[in-house]
């Protein structure tokens, strides 16, 4: 089973420049520490036409928005420094009394802009710092309190490391889509533009190669430097980026954030038995038979306001389902 550090190339570095001074049409040729198949690649399934086109409804309503035209006269985006980034999520952190238990690294050698593990308590962010002020609470929601939050309510659980014995289902998709609302609400995003560009980004990335992927976010972003970011996640795993193929981790993001947003609409938008730990919406009902006496954190969000936080989230299901 591969892990993500296995799909960070060795020339990962010099290809990037390679492809810069390109003009953005070379295909880079990686190289990886160990061999990639590529049923590892799409092990997270392919998109399906029904959210492809709910993916490209909801772009072109982005498009078309206030908030796309604002971000197309940005022209420099003021990032915050190692040390804000850092008093941000130690503070966000000691709200839950978990100051102590992860450690925040930062290295040049990360690739995604943050990243939690979970195994080893850290949460990993990418030099040099690309996150703005007003990124900063979307990703503390997402990361602080989806990710973070239902890891430690499923280390309080009897089925805590045992969840095939128990039965449970791959919770990714619900995970991610959990996150992303979460997300979402924090910053007051009305669309989920990003994880469905990425859906179609994957499709793109399935069938044609780097560069074409690339265009793709580039037009859209018009920031090359967004743009390379973007397009590696989708192409990366493959040695040729000239040839099709993807890592599609990338669909169960979008999906889930569906997924969610169904179950959400069906219990009327009540998120937190989603806390008693890491576990898919199927499996809801299951999981609360089986809790015992531990007390599980929840969100500050559902804690202090939670019919506000049932407001919102009633309009990000009508804005796309």
């Amino acid at each position: 089973m591969i892990k993500l550090k296995d799909l960070v190339p060795l020339n990962l570095a010099l290809e990037k420049q390679k492809f810069f001074a390109s003009g953005f049409s070379y295909n880079p040729q990686f190289i990886y520490e160990k061999d990639i198949e590529e049923k590892e690649l799409t092990k997270y399934g392919k998109p399906n036409f029904w959210y492809l086109f709910l993916a490209k409804r909801i772009l072109k309503k982005y498009q078309q928005s206030a908030e796309y035209l604002s971000t197309q006269s940005i022209t420099q985006q003021q990032f915050l420094t190692q040390e804000e980034v850092n008093k941000n999520i130690f503070t966000h952190l000691s709200k839950y009394g978990l100051e102590e238990e992860y450690q925040i690294v930062f290295s040049e050698n990360f690739v995604s802009r943050v990243a939690i593990n979970l195994k080893n308590k850290e949460i990993k962010i990418a030099l040099p710092i690309k996150i703005t002020g007003e990124e900063m609470p979307g990703i503390l929601a997402h990361e602080v309190d989806t990710h973070l939050l239902r890891q430690y309510n499923y280390e309080q659980q009897i089925w805590f490391k045992k969840k095939k014995k128990f039965g449970f289902k791959d919770y990714l998709r619900t995970e991610e889509g959990l996150a992303i609302i979460n997300e979402m609400i924090s910053t007051n995003q009305k669309l989920a533009y990003k994880s469905a560009m990425n859906y179609l980004a994957v499709d793109i990335a399935l069938k044609e190669d780097f560069a074409t992927v690339f265009n793709f976010f580039y037009q859209i972003w018009q920031d090359p430097e967004r743009a390379w970011t973007w397009t590696f996640k989708k192409k990366r795993g493959l040695a040729n980026t000239s040839q099709k193929g993807a890592y599609t981790k990338d669909i169960a993001y979008f999906e889930g954030f569906i997924k969610v947003l169904k179950y959400l609409h069906k219990h009327n938008y009540d998120p937190r038995p989603l806390y008693c730990g890491k576990i898919d919406t199927d499996d809801v009902n299951k999981a609360e038979k089986l809790k015992n006496n531990c007390k599980i954190k929840l969100p500050i969000f559902l804690q202090n306001n939670f019919e506000n936080h049932q407001k919102k989230l009633k309009e990000l299901y009508a804005n796309h389902i």
